[in-house]
């Protein structure tokens, strides 16, 4: 590979289960490994589980071993877990010692704890029963204050309390040892930071900023000096500023979009969304401004003019389904992320006429979010309890794609729609609305699929009750499609398109510094 480029992809935060744009950028990071770029994911976001999470994700296989994974939380604190032991905890010790009351609250894995009848202490503990955070009242019931704990029982974090508005003034981060390295302070009324202190491991003062952008631009470019060429790729819209804001000149700067530009209720000459439209009004500054379809980046080059730096690079699959799989009988599926976006509820409507024409109908619905309970509220309001089931997150769409006869996406917008990908990948024609982005790039209507009207709860109904009832044309509509994605969206056109991209960016850099010669 010619150039020296290093990767550094910025998430705001890791977690197990996650699709969508995190699923995609660790996907990406991945492909920069097996391409044999160095390659980092640096993050920003404080969890004193930050090491459970990372060795879990590698251990499912959703994190190359190459990569070097970097928060900057972990990184100032200078922990090294691999030589911790765990400890007790000396607030639980106390209370079992005072043989203190605990009251087990309600459908939480936590209790209070009533010494000689005064509520002193709020214990939460996580799903392997260890002390998560610790809850501290006064005698008046106000909060005091919360410590959070990590796997091993060490202290991390102390929240301490504005007793009125029960939220945190100061924060102080602890190291190992116990010694605080981050003290931040902050408005209780709105949040917002106003003075984070910086300590080394003796407690002297390093250094003090007006904000915590400032630290995260700090110990970004401090993570990226020493390299020739850093490339840095941010995928998720809260870190926008800390790459916007790098100085350092030979940092080259790509910008990868995963959603619609526009607000609600996304028309194409809309208001850009909050998050997007500092780096959009900025675009010429950046190296690189990667869309996922070729139809965002029309709308984009109608709104801001011809940009040479506008590319698109959409998501690809590794692996494709062989046309000898089994469908199950009358079986629809939906991997989705439960949120108002995703409009899921529209699918279950759709399903109570399809149930009527079709009794042995089946959905089954994958997912984790916060309208779960709305819509198992939905199943049963329609007596679809033994049609629709909520199944919970997977680590395995593929396998469930292809026992399904198909799929439906009911977004009310999308950046590309990774599901539709995954879903005809894998032999499962799919039923879109026709929204921006993504249907009209990946389906090709009545052949790999069907795009309807949005928002039409009637014609998808209509659209499912024909895939059920036409069950040959359906197979063949899903073995087309996996012909058409493999053709279209395979790994070779990904690694073609990310490699050029980069090693024109390193070439543009270079020529930008005066630098036409490799050292």
């Amino acid at each position: 590979m010619e150039s020296r480029a290093t990767m550094f992809c910025l998430l705001n935060s890791l977690d197990v289960n996650r699709g969508g744009m995190t699923k995609a950028a660790l996907l990406q990071a991945n492909l920069f490994a097996e391409l044999g770029y160095e390659t980092y994911i640096l993050t920003f976001n404080f969890n004193p589980r930050y090491n459970t999470i990372i060795q879990q994700l590698i251990k499912q296989g959703k994190i190359d071993k190459r990569i070097k994974l970097l928060n900057m939380f972990e990184s100032l604190s200078l922990t090294n877990r691999s030589t911790l032991q765990q400890k007790e905890i000396e607030t639980i010790k106390r209370i079992e010692e005072f043989n203190a009351v605990l009251d087990k609250r309600a459908g939480f894995n936590a209790y209070r704890a009533y010494e000689n009848g005064l509520y002193t202490t709020y214990i939460n503990y996580d799903k392997e029963n260890k002390v998560s955070f610790l809850d501290y009242f006064n005698e008046q019931r106000y909060r005091t204050k919360r410590e959070e704990y990590d796997e091993y029982g060490y202290l991390r974090k102390v929240a301490y309390m504005d007793f009125e508005l029960n939220k945190p003034r100061q924060k102080i981060y602890f190291d190992d040892k116990g010694q605080a390295y981050l003290s931040v302070w902050s408005n209780p009324k709105n949040g917002k930071t106003n003075r984070v202190n910086h300590f080394n491991s003796n407690g002297a003062l390093l250094s003090v900023h007006t904000n915590e952008l400032d630290l995260k631009i700090k110990w970004v470019e401090s993570i990226i000096k020493d390299y020739d060429y850093p490339v840095l790729v941010c995928d998720a819209r809260t870190s926008d500023p800390v790459m916007m804001n790098v100085k350092l000149e030979k940092a080259i700067k790509i910008w990868r979009l995963h959603s619609n530009h526009v607000k609600p209720p996304y028309n194409v000459d809309g208001e850009i969304g909050v998050k997007i439209a500092p780096t959009l009004e900025a675009i010429d500054e950046l190296d690189v401004a990667l869309l996922l379809t070729e139809s965002q980046k029309v709308d984009l080059e109608e709104r801001f003019g011809k940009k040479d730096n506008i590319r698109v690079i959409p998501h690809y699959m590794k692996d494709f389904a062989f046309s000898s799989f089994k469908k199950a009988d009358n079986l629809a599926v939906i991997i989705s992320r439960f949120s108002t976006l995703k409009r899921i509820d529209h699918s279950i409507k759709a399903f109570k006429k399809v149930v009527n024409r079709i009794p042995k109908a089946k959905l089954e619905i994958w997912g984790l979010g916060n309208e779960e309970p709305n819509l198992r509220k939905l199943i049963k309001e329609l007596d679809l309890q033994n049609h629709v089931f909520l199944k919970g997150y997977t680590n395995d769409p593929g396998k469930l794609y292809q026992k399904a006869l198909f799929s439906v996406v009911t977004s009310k917008s999308e950046g590309f729609s990774l599901g539709i990908l995954e879903s005809m990948s894998n032999g499962s024609p799919m039923i879109s609305y026709d929204i921006n982005y993504g249907p009209r790039d990946l389906i090709i209507n009545e052949e790999t699929g069907f795009i309807i009207e949005n928002g039409n709860i009637d014609q998808l109904s209509e659209k499912m009750i024909w895939m059920f009832e036409n069950k040959k044309a359906a197979l063949n509509m899903g073995k087309n499609a996996v012909k058409d994605m493999k053709e279209r969206f395979n790994e070779q056109q990904y690694i073609d398109k990310w490699v050029d991209t980069i090693e024109t960016a390193v070439k543009n850099k270079k020529a930008k510094l005066g630098v036409y010669a490799y050292k």
